[in-house]
């Protein structure tokens, strides 16, 4: 009987120990400040935030959330329960998720918390859905995914 318990107390060792690693590594979906410093506080909020990107006729980026909070020390902007739209010639891509935080050169978009992407079905391509904890999407200069 011990030698069946030793290998399942390992396995769940091994298991805990995965679980704390993984929650050290991942950075924080909001800017860290101290509490009660003054450059902490946001300098305004928009409650049911869109904002459209028009790139060309064929490439368009709309980002909406239920409520974006910009903070001035770093620039950068917290939204809650964003929704970001990809149009591109011959597919649309929506990205849901719980939180995300937009950098403040507008060039990144990290997304936490129930992340889902759903891919639209296209001649040459079948759609899909993905889902994730958390999934950073980087912004080429001109607006386009990299």
């Amino acid at each position: 009987m011990p030698e069946k318990i030793i290998p399942l107390l390992a396995l769940l060792a091994c298991a805990a120990l995965a679980a704390w690693l993984e929650r050290q590594t991942e950075p924080p979906a909001e800017p860290r400040a101290a509490p009660g410093t003054a450059d902490a506080a946001p300098d305004y909020y928009i409650e049911n935030f869109v904002a459209e990107h028009l790139e060309d006729e064929h490439h368009r980026r709309v980002i909406e959330a239920s409520r974006l909070t910009h903070f001035p020390r770093d620039g950068v902007s917290v939204v809650e329960d964003p929704h970001v739209i990809q149009y591109r010639e011959g597919s649309t891509r929506h990205l849901y998720a719980r939180r995300g935080s937009i950098s403040a050169d507008g060039g990144e978009i990290l997304l936490t918390g129930e992340v889902r992407a759903i891919e639209s079905r296209s001649d040459d391509r079948p759609g899909h859905v993905t889902t994730a904890r958390r999934m950073r999407i980087k912004l080429a200069r001109d607006g386009s995914p990299d």
